[in-house]
Order: structure tokens, then C-alpha cells, then sequence
């Protein structure tokens, strides 16, 4: 990796931190926000993200100011957020994810020293271009960020993410404990997330049945969560299910955080549960549709195992041909519950 702009950088009293995307990007953020927390305790760090994802940093004790992007192109919202950003005058500003919506908020904070991704039609946004050289392209997103910042003169500060969300929303933190509750005690329980509407994440229905139901014959407690609008992808499955495990509807980042405080293991897709999770210290077993597994998972826990579609998956292969070559489907329900058991050593 190679940082192009002025080898120098001063000092910051104010960084921003620009982050418009999903739940698990902000969430792999965070080891980013610790480092830069740490070699600069007396700075101010704000961070921007879009709603949802804006949970993921809720109650995140190194952030001043949480600023909340505007949904939709209106120019006058446009205008009235830039100069909500433009009101602290920033020394740095980080753009980890540099895609047009997200270098625009950078160059518009004025920030002395303004860092994002060398990226065609981006480039203008930055004072200094990250350049990813081959060595990057499997990197777990998290040390990417991390190795940037090294060059920028701030050392990591350990590489795990963190979650306070649970803390704040009280009421979904009663929701998840009441759920709980009516588990069956003794047994090691496991919160199975159905998945995404993305169909390149999306484990069949009739399979995830099969894996709640081998689950079970494992010895394990299943509570399954749907994050919002997700429902009707978990009833899918649970209708294929003897007896159906509880399921916790409308699961938010918040309610996802105290849940994973109380249980043994993730399973389910590549989606923001499984970082979620991650964040919570919790095991997790993942099962990967079309997505760079290197960049993604944390290949030096051991505790995040990954099951894939056996043989690999075509290079550069398109979201229509994936689905249309049904990958998810030779993922067999029986090798994820057996990585599950093997994770918990059943």
C-alpha cells in the first residue's frame, strides 16, 4: 500500500471520519477509530454515517458527534449537511469507503488533510490517495484500514471491533431478555440469522431449515432473528420447521448486540449480524455467497470459521450467473452444523 499527497501530517485537534454504507462496514471501522483515539486522546473524532447503520455507533465512546447523512439528492438537505460538517473545521478527514456520495462529504468538510481510496472520477475529494497494490486485495477489511493508517503515522490499537449499541436502546435490550428467557435452559444456544434479500447471501429456505434442524439434533437451543423487512425470508424456513424455534422480528443492531451477549454462536450469511456478532466476542459460523471471503472475515480468529460453496466460485462471475448456477445450494446443511459442533468442540 502506498499513500500519494505531502508526506506530512500535523497534529489533528478534529478528525472526521465518513462512513456511508452498511452496518458491517461502519462496524469494521472501528478498530480505525480506537487507533486514531489512542495515538490522539486530546482530539475530537466525529463520525458520519447513513440510518441504519448509524447504530453500529451508538454509544461508541470515541465519537463527539454522530452526524447523520441525509437520505435522497435534494441539494437544500445537501447544502445544510455540508455546513453542519464545515462547522468544526477538521484537520483530518478519512474516507474508508470513497464512493461518490461519501468524497464529496470529504472534500466539502475543508479538512486540511483529506484521505480516501484511489478511485477513478474520486480523486479530486483527497489531499492523499490510498493506493492498494496487489499484496491489499486480500486483506480483512479491518487491516486494510488499519495498514493506512500506520502510514499516516498512527499504530494500531488491537484489531477486534467494538459494539455499545445494547446499551442505549433499553427497550430492545428488555425484548431480547424476555426472548431469552424462554429458552431451554442447559443447552448451548445458537442465534441463526435467515438472511438477506440479497440473493447473492441468500441460503435457501428448505436448507436453512435443515440446519435448524440439525442443529437441534446437535444438542443446541436455535433463536432465529430477521433484521427489518427481513420476516417473510425467516418465516420462509421456519414453516419447514417441526416445531419452530422463537423467532425475534425487527432485530436491530441493537437488539442483535444483547442477543449475542446472551448466546454460544452465530450462524448465517456474510450480512451485519455476522459483524455484529463479531463485535460481541461471539463465535461465529458464516456461510459465504458471493463475496471476497478474505476481505470480509477475520482469517486469524479461529473462532470465525467459514463455509463456501465447495470447488470455489468463478473469478469475476456476476450476480445473475451466481444465483442462476444455484451456488448457496451446494453449501450442504450438514457442513455448517458440523462446523458449528466443531466450533463449540460437540
Amino acid at each position: 500500500m502506498k499513500l500519494r499527497g505531502p508526506a506530512s501530517f500535523p497534529t489533528p485537534s478534529r478528525v472526521l471520519i465518513v462512513q456511508v454504507r452498511r452496518i458491517g462496514d461502519v462496524l469494521l471501522d472501528t478498530p480505525a477509530l480506537r487507533a486514531i483515539a489512542t495515538r490522539f486522546p486530546e482530539a475530537k473524532i466525529d463520525f458520519i454515517a447513513e440510518s441504519p447503520s448509524d447504530e453500529g455507533m451508538w454509544g461508541n465512546p470515541r465519537i463527539d458527534r454522530l452526524l447523520l447523512a441525509p437520505r435522497g439528492s435534494g441539494v437544500r438537505d445537501f447544502l445544510k449537511f455540508v455546513s453542519k460538517i464545515r462547522e468544526h473545521r477538521y484537520d483530518w478527514t478519512i474516507d474508508f469507503l470513497s464512493n461518490p456520495r461519501s468524497a464529496q462529504f470529504a472534500f466539502c468538510s475543508g479538512a486540511t488533510v483529506r484521505v480516501g481510496l484511489d478511485r477513478r472520477g474520486r480523486r479530486w475529494a483527497y489531499t492523499h490517495r490510498i493506493i492498494e497494490e496487489a499484496a491489499d486485495r486480500d486483506l480483512y477489511a479491518v487491516d486494510l484500514r488499519l495498514k493506512a493508517l500506520e502510514i499516516m503515522g498512527v499504530p494500531p490499537a488491537g484489531r477486534e471491533l467494538e459494539i455499545y449499541a445494547d446499551t442505549i436502546d433499553t427497550v430492545e435490550r428488555d425484548r431480547v431478555d424476555a426472548a431469552v428467557a424462554l429458552l431451554p435452559k442447559g443447552a448451548p444456544v445458537v442465534a441463526l440469522s435467515t438472511g438477506t434479500p440479497n440473493p447473492g447471501k441468500l441460503y435457501p429456505p428448505d436448507l436453512t431449515a435443515e440446519v435448524i434442524a440439525g442443529l437441534r439434533r446437535a444438542g443446541f437451543s436455535v433463536i432465529v432473528t430477521a433484521g427489518p423487512g427481513e420476516t417473510p425470508l425467516a418465516e420462509d424456513a421456519l414453516k419447514l420447521v417441526k416445531d419452530p424455534p422463537p423467532l425475534l422480528r425487527g432485530a436491530r443492531v441493537p437488539t442483535l448486540a444483547a442477543l449475542y451477549r446472551h448466546v454460544d454462536l452465530y450462524v448465517g450469511p456474510d450480512s451485519s449480524p455476522k459483524h455484529v456478532a463479531v463485535a460481541c466476542g461471539l463465535p461465529t459460523v458464516t456461510i459465504f455467497g458471493l463475496a471476497r471471503v478474505a476481505n470480509w472475515n477475520d482469517s486469524d480468529n479461529p473462532r470465525n470459521v467459514v463455509v463456501t460453496a465447495p470447488g470455489g466460485i468463478p473469478e469475476g462471475i456476476d450476480e445473475a450467473e451466481f444465483v442462476r448456477r444455484g451456488y448457496l445450494r451446494t453449501i450442504s446443511p450438514q457442513v455448517v452444523v458440523q462446523a458449528a459442533k466443531d466450533v463449540l468442540g460437540k
